[in-house]
């Protein structure tokens, strides 16, 4: 009868079936632990223990790993081509080696060197249909969640990798309950070729030699393969226990390094414990598997249905927990936030109050007035605008005198000046809104000193002054009102030529600083 200690239905437990030409034993992997239901005849009596197995405990996911003499290992080359056309041609090359009922899958392994650099392929295929096939069906037939069929050389290959000091070229020897003693060889740590042996008796010295000579025969058949340089010596790696191991170091081959691997030392780094020594390495091929968890290999896609339904019902389920772990945190944050703008609204509400509070108590010291809130307004505007507008003859003074230091001979008598409307001031004709533009409005009366009584020269004296002030930026006009003498038709013009010279008296008017 089939059972594993402690199997339960829990998260994240996982099975396996090692599966050999007419053997098999059962795996359970549960919260690290590996269980077992030790080796069983592979019969009619056992698939039915298997089945009624299933039927018990149908969700658990399940890898099958199989072990069988007849797994064959081919090295071809292809062109490098990608996507559909690299399917349909390994698809047709697979079919040619194998025909189209074997379980097929092609490795790469890197590129040629040289040519047109054509991708190396290694093709495993796995017949022995009648053997596999009732244990897949028994899955199916349950709904058990099959991860993938994979077989002993492909754990291997990955498993090779976790051991220390491994040669470029090596030959790894292991043996197996349900099976017998595997040989498989790799270069860098890629597979390239595995052969199963004959079941030897593990443990008795006398195997020591019958696995030597096996050994050789394999050496052998990778030289003629041409997979070991010439003059090179094989290292190879057996897993062994004890008594094996002093059994192989009495013996010496020629183009042979010997190496023994412990395995009760491997399975302790490992966490394994095992109930007793023994040369079969099952234990730590099966923990490395459920820690892998490499991808299939053999399993077809109607074979993984219930495995990939799994999947995603696990993704969905994982997503609607983080929807609703963000659900949670968001509507945390928003309660959080909430509470800061009830705080924040209940403090200006506060500050509305105190204000509301200042401005009545202000408004009850203001004097009573009569006048309407009208004529309150348009006073307010008004100081708005005088604000606005205000000026002082600061810039106007300025400029006028920067101007009459240049000349020297114009002495001011009289200055006024005024802030105001001024009409025909620069853009005033653009003005459609009627608004106002101010400037300041200078009216300088002087005379010429000294005057020699030339009127034409004093005349002109006053006419390039009035240039000259057109001539500054904040000036935009000048307007001379009266010159030294008097030019209309209507004035009368009378004098003494003997008569003294008297002053040249002039007036201007210049608009400063348009806004």
């Amino acid at each position: 009868m089939i059972s594993l200690p402690g199997s339960g239905s829990e998260l994240f437990n996982a099975r396996a079936l090692l599966l050999g030409a007419d053997r098999l034993r059962l795996f359970h992997w549960h919260k690290g632990r590996l269980s077992d239901s030790g080796v069983i005849e592979a019969n009619a009596r056992a698939r039915a223990d298997f089945k009624s197995y299933l039927a018990a405990r149908p969700g658990e996911p399940f890898y099958l790993l199989a072990d069988m003499a007849e797994e064959e290992f081919r090295p071809e080359t292809v062109p490098h081509v990608a996507g559909a056309d690299r399917k349909a041609l390994i698809g047709r090359k697979q079919a040619r080696l194998f025909g189209p009922a074997a379980r097929v899958y092609a490795e790469r392994q890197g590129r040629e060197r040289g040519g047109r650099r054509d991708d190396r392929l290694l093709f495993m295929a796995l017949p022995g249909r009648g053997v596999i096939e009732p244990w897949v069906e028994a899955l199916l037939a349950h709904k058990a969640p099959l991860k993938g069929i994979l077989s002993t050389p492909a754990v291997l290959q990955s498993f090779v990798r976790t051991l220390p000091g491994i040669a470029d070229h090596a030959l790894l020897v292991t043996l197996q309950s349900v099976s017998g003693w595997r040989q498989t060889f790799f270069i860098n740590g890629a597979l390239k070729t595995s052969r199963l042996g004959r079941a030897l008796p593990p443990g008795n010295p006398p195997a020591a030699p019958a696995l030597l000579a096996e050994i050789e025969q394999f050496r052998r058949y990778l030289s003629s393969l041409r997979l070991m340089p010439e003059g090179r010596p094989l290292d190879v790696y057996v897993l062994a226990d004890p008594a094996l191991r002093r059994a192989l170091e009495q013996e010496r081959l020629p183009d042979i390094r010997l190496h023994c691997l412990d395995i009760a030392r491997l399975e302790r780094q490992r966490d394994i414990k095992s109930r007793q020594p023994t040369p079969c390495c099952d234990q730590l091929l099966l923990r490395h598997l459920f820690r892998t968890r490499p991808a299939n290999r053999y399993a077809t896609a109607p074979e993984r249905r219930y495995a990939r339904l799994g999947t995603a019902r696990r993704a969905i389920h994982a997503g609607g927990v983080f929807l609703l772990l963000c659900g949670l945190i968001y509507s945390g944050l928003s309660i959080i936030n909430g509470l800061g703008y009830r705080q924040a609204a209940a403090g200006l509400a506060n500050q509305a109050d105190r204000y509301r509070a200042a401005r009545e108590e202000a408004s009850q010291r203001l004097p009573e007035t009569a006048l309407p809130p009208a004529a309150i307004g348009a006073a307010v505007a008004t100081a708005a605008g005088l604000r606005q507008y205000r000026a002082t003859p600061r810039e106007a003074l300025a400029l006028l005198g920067g101007a009459l230091e240049r000349f020297p001979d114009i002495r001011p008598a009289a200055i006024a000046w005024s802030h105001g409307p001024v009409a025909g001031a620069p853009g005033a004709a653009d003005n459609a809104g009627g608004q106002a533009y101010y400037a300041q409005s200078v009216m300088l009366n002087a005379r010429i000193e000294p005057f020699a009584g030339d009127y034409r020269a004093a005349i002109a004296r006053v006419r390039e002054f009035a240039r000259a002030l057109r001539a500054l930026a904040r000036v935009h006009a000048v307007e001379i009102e009266s010159l030294p003498l008097d030019l209309s038709p209507g004035a009368v013009l009378q004098g003494n030529d003997g008569a003294a010279a008297g002053a040249a008296p002039f007036a201007l008017k210049a608009v400063i600083g348009a806004d």
